[in-house]
């Protein structure tokens, strides 16, 4: 009586750990199935924040402030509506338009890109708590849609500053809540499925367990040997249930592990969990990989490069700062797809992410607009980037010169410079002055350009 009493507990002790550990595998799955819900909402957020945050960036602030109803058409008023039209035709937006501050309550419109329904200069802009902020000099995204004339939106507000450091305007990028909504959808259900699917597993694990406990309590004399013969068999029935790839990748890591912890099958249990969420956790990290690439070229993205941006921002305050940037711009690209089409400007696009990745370390390239690239390289000078970019430059001729199944020329325009921490404040500044000097190159290549046919 005494054996069988032995024997009762420990079936009950085993049958009590094995629910626990089912249970232990339900909360960490919903726990994990929250936490990537809110990494996936946040990395959208995110782009949707760098979307105005880059355009705000691009714009001159005391040309913005200065505008008026007078100087549309003019060439200060055009300089920013090109600037901001090249957002609209090019990245994944419902509106993107200039909008200035005149009280707490007041905000107009001062430029509207949009090709169908413009707003009319000092038409007022609905007030959300995004614009608030901005005009307050803190960019924002709203955590709710608003609906005006134009539908219903999720916006993005970044502010302009002016010489002086004032908000002579707000940039605002409008995402259609549907958008929104379908992105973070798509990939909950996905995380859904993937926590589902582990929970569902973990729940035929603690089964088979059950029942294999079951069945060998009936013989006690065999009792030792059954388990120690269905481990081998309880670790083929786990890894069996896994497509082909995840079940050499468990019989790898199960095998070098019960050679080295597991001594029953409760320990073996404890391997195959802790395995699930190791593939769990290496999904959640391919899905924030995925937030800071750039689907159409592979390199970063302007996700990335705010992450970027914010790790030299740090070291531009503790003053470790040192490296050089360079940014480009492709020439001609709207007269690319207009002649040769969409798909013949998607592939002069990545030419180019191809050129700067061939010389440029990867996480130092980032795609930040349409037809716009930075390069940040830290440790070296404006003259050591000069040097790599005429490597690009040669990458790019090997392009243009190749068999390619695109008819057209990529050309790029450069502004490059170098960080100056006795003048530079942010990393903005020297943004700014590479952007000056592309802007200046583009000019002189269109100049020559038109020399050269006027020369035909």
């Amino acid at each position: 009586m005494k054996k069988n009493k032995t024997f009762s507990f420990t079936r009950r002790f085993l049958i009590t750990f094995a629910v626990l550990l089912f249970m232990t595998n339900v909360v960490l799955g919903v726990i994990l199935m929250i936490q990537s819900t809110q990494t996936i909402s946040g990395q959208v957020r995110k782009n949707m924040l760098n979307m105005s945050n880059t355009a705000a960036d691009l714009i001159n602030g005391d040309v913005l402030g200065s505008l008026s109803e007078k100087d549309i058409g003019s060439d200060k008023y055009d300089q920013i509506y090109d600037t901001l039209s090249a957002f609209q035709e090019n990245a994944d937006i419902e509106y993107i338009y200039a909008v200035r501050k005149i009280s707490d309550e007041k905000f107009i419109f001062t430029v509207d890109t949009d090709p169908e329904d413009p707003a009319d200069f000092g038409e007022e802009v609905l007030i959300t708590e995004a614009l608030i902020s901005a005009g307050n000099g803190k960019a924002m995204v709203d955590r709710a849609p608003a609906e005006d004339e134009w539908g219903n939106f999720y916006s993005s507000y970044s502010p302009v500053f002016d010489s002086k450091g004032k908000v002579a305007g707000i940039i605002g990028v409008d995402f259609n809540s549907d958008w929104y909504d379908m992105e973070i959808g798509d990939n909950s259900f996905s995380i859904f499925v993937i926590t589902g699917i582990s929970i569902a597993f973990g729940g035929v694990i603690m089964l088979i367990l059950a029942a294999n406990i079951r069945s060998r309590f009936n013989n006690l004399s065999k009792e030792l040997t059954v388990l120690s013969e269905d481990v081998d068999a309880l670790t083929e029935e786990i890894t069996s249930r896994n497509d082909y790839q995840e079940s050499l990748d468990a019989k790898q890591d199960t095998g070098d592990e019960k050679k080295s912890e597991a001594t029953d099958e409760i320990e073996m249990l404890g391997l195959k969990i802790r395995s699930m969420h190791k593939e769990l956790n290496s999904y959640l990290a391919f899905v924030k990989d995925k937030a800071n690439t750039d689907a159409l070229t592979l390199v970063n993205n302007t996700t990335a490069y705010t992450e970027r941006q914010k790790e030299l921002e740090s070291k531009i305050a503790d003053g470790s700062a040192c490296f050089s940037l360079a940014i480009f711009d492709i020439n001609n690209l709207k007269s690319v797809n207009d002649q040769y089409g969409h798909h013949c400007g998607d592939l002069i696009i990545k030419a180019a992410a191809d050129s700067l990745s061939a010389v440029f370390e990867a996480q130092d390239v980032f795609r930040i607009g349409g037809d716009e690239f930075i390069v940040i390289v830290e440790g070296i000078n404006k003259e050591q980037l000069e040097e790599k970019i005429g490597e690009v430059n040669k990458k790019i001729d090997e392009y243009n010169n190749s068999q390619k199944e695109c008819e057209a020329t990529l050309a790029v325009s450069v502004g490059v410079t170098q960080f100056d921490p006795d003048n530079d404040k942010q990393l903005r500044d020297a943004f700014n002055r590479a952007d000056d000097l592309m802007y200046a190159n583009k000019k002189e290549y269109y100049r020559d350009l038109s020399h050269d046919r006027r020369k035909r």
